[in-house]
């Protein structure tokens, strides 16, 4: 029987880099990202997984509202119940997609912003590349966010 999210999310534990993937198959409601993104946490749980590669490559829009709901609400969330160690999540977008964060008011994307703050309880970054993605996890470096337009 295949999993409730099984058509718009791909979840994958790799054992051998005690790197969990979330990949996002197509746009998805509000509830689809609420459902998906319980899946990976109990996941991550169960195999005490706390690096994460998100990948949104296949879905087109930006929404604020789902972005407000990871950052303000999932992350720090999952954050609290993976500690002690730190979450450290690396989402991969495509080139398309950053363009379009960028080009949009900083309103619109407020929340990616508030994602990558020092503050938060995880570290969160945005990668281009699957390569960069797996090297910041594994190196244990901060690293930069990408610099968004305030």
């Amino acid at each position: 029987m295949s999993a409730s999210y099984s058509d718009y999310l791909q979840l994958t534990h790799r054992p051998d880099l005690q790197v969990l993937v979330l990949r996002w198959l197509r746009d998805t409601t509000l509830p689809e990202l609420q459902t998906g993104c319980q899946a990976a946490l109990e996941l991550a749980q169960h195999h005490g997984i706390v690096h994460w590669v998100v990948d949104v490559r296949r879905r087109v829009t930006v929404q604020a509202e789902r972005s407000a709901w990871m950052s303000d609400t999932f992350l720090p969330a999952a954050a609290v119940r993976l500690q002690p160690a730190l979450l450290r999540v690396g989402y991969l977008i495509s080139p398309t997609r950053l363009e379009t964060i960028l080009a949009e008011p900083a309103a619109r994307h407020a929340a990616i912003a508030r994602s990558q703050d020092p503050t938060q309880p995880y570290l969160m970054r945005i990668f281009l590349n699957e390569s960069d993605v797996m090297q910041w996890l594994l190196s244990e470096e901060v690293g930069a966010p990408y610099a968004l337009p305030a």
